[in-house]
């Protein structure tokens, strides 16, 4: 495995995590399933970016 895209996936993990539990505490518990649903997508794909740009791959 490369060490880039291990570094990449464990940022992405820590990035969800933090939003998702941020986001628990921020929302009320009212809203809707598909908007946090959305939240965690959207936040997946910003820490599959950022972690990107951080951990290059280096092959």
């Amino acid at each position: 495995m490369i060490k880039g895209s291990v570094g990449m996936a464990l940022f992405t993990g820590i990035f969800v995590g933090i939003v998702v539990f941020l986001s628990e505490y921020i929302i009320p518990p009212s809203t809707s399933i598909v908007i946090k649903v959305l939240i965690t997508g959207l936040s997946a794909v910003i820490g599959g970016l950022l972690g990107n740009k951080l951990f290059p791959n280096k092959s």
